[in-house]
């Protein structure tokens, strides 16, 4: 029923009452919407990554990215061939958690602490992580703040064991690592190896103390790069160390090798220096 004049106080407190209603749920979505907002916002300030860990000084740490796939309890790792390193620091309000059932094991010792996704489950201090770090790369999936640098997160977690590659090519010192280009070359009888061209794109090998170094020299200093120490095809045999390694590079910026890593993580587990092939036969 439509009433001329004046509208009924009952209407006219409902309107009110409407329109109080309609106040209140705007307000509600603003703020629904600022929240919103300000979960993307947190959201997009952190980033999750797979891949390998290894230690760059105090309290900081390199994080290699890999595709990882989860099979069953254990993670297959590839390289992302576009994918770039993250230097990540941490303190003290790191959470990290290890596969080992204790913090201070350097193997797993035949017992796993992990969740159902494979993830470790041993909560450890920032300390332990630094320790880890110190035996070499660490497979874990890394959560950080993109603004700040800071890690939040760290979880190792377990991956099949690693296939072996050798390759020939040219090393220069990385962060860490050997900056590796790979190179085609051609074995010349009785003259040693000829570096042909590039095999492929540089890519980062890192390395540890563990690491071992064959100089072609007549001592592990000696960068003259002539073949006293060297098999029949100019490869390196004299022993050397990490330290070594580190000390060539500075001191040569580039140098030709031989080199085994592993193909997932690309760790450096062996690099010999090889004497270049001399002569018009080398090509």
């Amino acid at each position: 029923m439509i009433t001329r004049g004046r509208v009924p106080l009952s209407i006219t407190a409902l309107v009110a009452v409407a329109l109080t209603g309609c106040a209140q749920a705007a307000q509600g979505a603003t703020a629904e919407r600022t929240t919103s907002s300000a979960g993307a916002v947190q959201a997009a300030s952190t980033r999750t990554v797979y891949g390998f860990a290894r230690p760059d000084g105090a309290g900081a740490m390199i994080v290699s990215p890999r595709k990882a796939t989860r099979a069953g309890k254990l993670y297959r790792l590839q390289p992302i061939p576009s994918a770039k390193e993250a230097r990540v620091t941490y303190g003290s309000s790191l959470d990290y958690r290890r596969v080992t059932t204790a913090c201070d094991l350097k193997e797993t010792e035949g017992a796993v602490a992990v969740d159902a996704k494979g993830l470790g489950t041993t909560r450890c201090t920032d300390k332990d992580l630094s320790f880890t770090l110190g035996l070499g790369l660490v497979p874990a999936v890394v959560t950080y703040d993109t603004a700040t640098g800071v890690a939040t997160q760290v979880r190792e977690f377990l991956y099949p064991p690693d296939d072996p590659t050798t390759a020939f090519g040219m090393a220069s010192l990385g962060r860490g690592a050997v900056t590796f280009t790979p190179y085609k070359v051609k074995r010349v009888p009785t003259m040693g190896y000829s570096f042909t061209k590039k095999a492929g794109a540089p890519v980062t090998l890192p390395y540890n103390g563990t690491v071992v170094f064959y100089r072609t020299g007549r001592s592990c200093a000696d960068n003259s790069q002539q073949p006293t120490s060297a098999d029949r095809n100019g490869v390196g045999t004299r022993r050397c160390t990490a330290a070594d390694l580190t000390r060539a590079l500075r001191a040569l910026k580039t140098i030709q090798v031989k080199v085994d890593y592993l193909k997932s993580s690309r760790e450096l587990m062996e690099i010999r220096e090889v004497f270049p092939c001399q002569g018009d036969t080398c090509g």
